[in-house]
């Protein structure tokens, strides 16, 4: 791959600086808990939030192969922009919550994809993941509450059923595409672990075709919870400093807020991880788990990270 053919542009001048509180808003997780997405909506409005990342689920957009259906991501993107939420879109194969692959059926072809841990060895699959990313973008042009387009969701982790990426080099591929289709020139996010420095070179590719690279850390996972202060505190330091060092924004797309079983975590487990970002900087935090403290709050008589993220929220954005 020609690095200089998906260089991104390094003017993030009118970009940076901006203070952003968000979740990750999932319609399919929703509906997977037995949750009405337009309620969940209305309620996620009550948290203070100024941004919200949702994903263009290929499998809902487009499921019979070149028949798409915009409906429900319309109803959402009128929303957001009704509510003046910052949106990220994430586009791709892989998107937030299970099963991490969001292909339509009809696009699967196991016994192809099986054998290898790298699913863009499939180029048909690729090129019809290329049409639908750019019918997408085409579509969503007009919504200037999209703030940034986020290409897969942590596509060089091996995630799914099948335990597949997506390669760097379809990545960088996706990035080119919607640059060129994009009239906004919005950023370009690509997101990575940040769980070991094993995952360096993973968040070294990404910076080579994003704008902003996106964190996704969690501090108390499976009972292994020794680690945390190096996923909290010194690897999101250390990769917010390695893209500074290049010119991109850094951000936190995921950061934990419901329990990873068998590990619990409190409103005290939030707390001490976004006092560990923010001695970081981080001007923009995402959180992981909205559905998960919807569900708490309607169905189990349990609020206490509902109102944690809302105090949060309320403490982030009025620090300048």
């Amino acid at each position: 791959m020609n690095d200089s053919m998906t260089a991104p542009d390094d003017d993030l001048s009118s970009f940076i600086g901006r203070r952003r509180f968000g979740t990750t808003f999932s319609t399919k997780e929703l509906l997977r808990r037995g949750l009405d997405w337009r309620e969940a909506f209305d309620e996620m409005l009550n948290l203070g939030l100024n941004a919200v990342r949702i994903g263009a689920y290929w499998s809902d957009i487009e499921p019979e192969q070149g028949h798409f259906n915009f409906s429900e991501l319309d109803e959402l993107l009128d929303k957001c922009s009704d509510a003046n939420l910052q949106v990220v879109l994430t586009l791709g194969m892989k998107g937030p919550r299970w099963p991490e692959f969001h292909i339509p059926l009809w696009a699967q072809n196991f016994d192809e994809q099986s054998d290898s841990g790298d699913i863009t060895g499939d180029k048909e699959l690729c090129n019809q993941c290329l049409d639908y990313v750019e019918a997408v973008v085409r579509h969503v042009q007009g919504y200037k509450c999209i703030t940034a387009f986020q290409i897969e969701n942590e596509p060089l982790d091996k995630a799914g059923e099948r335990r597949q990426i997506v390669n760097i080099d379809f990545v960088a591929q996706e990035a080119d595409l919607v640059r060129r289709l994009d009239s906004g020139l919005r950023p370009i996010v690509i997101t990575a672990w940040c769980w070991s420095f094993k995952h360096d070179d993973d968040v070294k590719n990404a910076l080579r075709y994003c704008n902003v690279l996106g964190l996704d850390v969690y501090s108390r996972v499976r009972g292994d919870d020794k680690t945390g202060e190096q996923r909290a505190g010194v690897l999101p330091k250390h990769y917010k400093a390695l893209a500074n060092a290049k010119g991109r924004e850094a951000w936190i797309t995921e950061a934990q807020a419901e329990p990873w079983n068998p590990s619990q975590f409190t409103k005290e487990d939030l707390d001490s991880l976004l006092a560990k970002l923010a001695k970081s900087d981080f001007d923009t935090v995402f959180l992981w788990g909205f559905e998960k403290w919807l569900d708490n709050k309607l169905n189990k008589d349990d609020d206490e990270l509902w109102k944690a993220v809302r105090e949060a929220a309320t403490d982030h954005l009025s620090k300048r």
